[in-house]
């Protein structure tokens, strides 16, 4: 009898199925069996055949620094241990780790929100103590942009840990941004039950200080996004309509647009490219409508780079390749050069949207771009991103370009720390 033929594996499904498929790969170019490379390990057979083809995930760090060696993978394995780990714990689905995050724990401050009135609070004002703040908080963000959340998330919770009653009491909006912040740095850091925490620490005080605009930026666009990015594309698009609920007697068009954008991703993400290109072009007019001098300062980044990363992102879901690449550019062309992070994971988007329509050689060289960015930074998000992003180059393995673009990730990017 003949032997069953090996499973056909999917790399890009998850960083699980991708770690799966480079075992495979590494494995079958020495001639190894499952069972040899089993023994090396000092495990069985049966279980490299379920980590090959992603049923089972691999319990500690140590077993894929095993694997790393074992198979002289130089890293390329090693570097997927934090990306897996998430994965993993995400797969747990336990209600009581802290560390993940829980859909229904959105939905009390959420509710809060909308059903207070919100007239804002009067608020004794401090302007020395609020200016300093608001003028760190300037410059973390700055960091955080530059270098990713690795440089500067424990700078931003020693603050909090210190000061946020205190500036809660003088400066609320303030006191909201460095909370927005340390959501948005633990998403960078792959903390999702951490940044959700965040996060809704400054849906509270924006509901009981009344600040309708911030908190609906909180629902609207922080917790929309991180659904989106935790694999929930209904939760994230029930936000980000409960958020234009909220503010819709309020004028704010870059935060309805913020909002809007969350809510085509997250149709974009359930298929539905219809309403996904409704909500698009509803965020064409507020974007027409918004005058950033007008705008809250906190949203007035929102803008046409903004807006194009977000459609690329759309339109990569939706199997529309072309158009993801086109918007790509177009971010990409209108970022700053500080913007260090955002390039990375944009031009990852755009190197894996190339792979998708199998313009390897383009893509490869847009990939080393995306490479380049990802390894000045200390960002979970964009390892995660171009490990994504080289999934998209597994079936074209065996040319060339994608032999060197290998290469050149292995002697590129660094080895994380890994968790035993």
């Amino acid at each position: 009898m003949r032997g069953q033929a090996p499973k056909a594996l999917t790399p890009v499904a998850s960083p699980l199925h991708f770690f799966g498929a480079e075992v495979r790969r590494f494995r079958t170019a020495r001639g190894w069996s499952t069972y040899e490379l089993g023994r090396r390990l000092h495990q069985s057979g049966d279980l490299v055949r379920k980590i090959e083809v992603a049923e089972k995930a691999p319990a500690h760090g140590d077993f894929v620094k095993e694997c790393d060696d074992v198979l002289e993978a130089r890293g390329a394995l090693l570097r997927m241990w934090p990306l897996i780990n998430r994965e993993r714990k995400t797969r747990a689905r336990n209600p009581s780790t802290t560390d993940q995050f829980h859909p229904a724990a959105d939905d009390r401050a959420v509710l809060d929100w909308l059903l207070t009135d919100p007239e804002p609070a009067r608020i004794p004002q401090d302007s020395i103590a609020a200016g300093n703040a608001a003028a760190q908080l300037v410059i973390l963000r700055q960091i955080d942009h530059l270098q990713g959340a690795g440089r500067t998330y424990s700078h931003v919770t020693g603050y909090l840990s210190r000061d946020l009653s205190a500036l809660t009491g003088v400066a609320p909006e303030v006191a909201i941004g460095y909370l927005e912040l340390a959501g948005y740095e633990a998403v960078d850091l792959g903390s999702d039950g951490r940044a959700q925490r965040h996060y809704l620490d400054a849906l509270r005080i924006a509901t009981v200080t009344g600040d309708r605009l911030y908190g609906g930026y909180i629902v609207g666009v922080s917790l929309a996004h991180l659904a989106l990015h935790c694999g929930d594309p209904r939760h994230a698009a029930r936000l980000s309509m409960a958020a234009l609920r909220g503010i819709e007697a309020e004028s704010s068009p870059a935060l309805r647009a913020a909002c809007r954008t969350v809510l085509a991703r997250a149709h974009a993400r359930l298929g539905d490219e219809r309403a996904c290109t409704a909500a698009l072009r509803e965020v064409e007019g507020d974007l027409s409508r918004s005058n950033p001098t007008l705008e809250p300062p906190w949203i007035r980044y929102f803008g046409h780079a903004d807006l194009a990363d977000e459609m690329a992102h759309a339109w990569f879901d939706l199997g529309r390749h072309g158009q993801a690449h086109r918007e790509a550019v177009t971010s990409i062309s209108l970022l700053e050069p500080s913007r260090v992070r955002r390039l990375a994971m944009e031009n990852a988007l755009a190197a894996a949207a190339l792979a998708r329509s199998a313009q390897i050689e383009e893509g490869c060289h847009v990939a080393r771009e995306a490479i380049v960015h990802a390894s000045k930074t200390a960002s979970f998000r964009s390892l995660h991103r171009v490990t994504m992003m080289l999934a998209e180059f597994h079936p074209y393995g065996d040319t060339s370009a994608v032999k060197d673009l290998r290469e050149f990730a292995d002697v590129t990017l660094d080895q994380p720390a890994v968790e035993m």
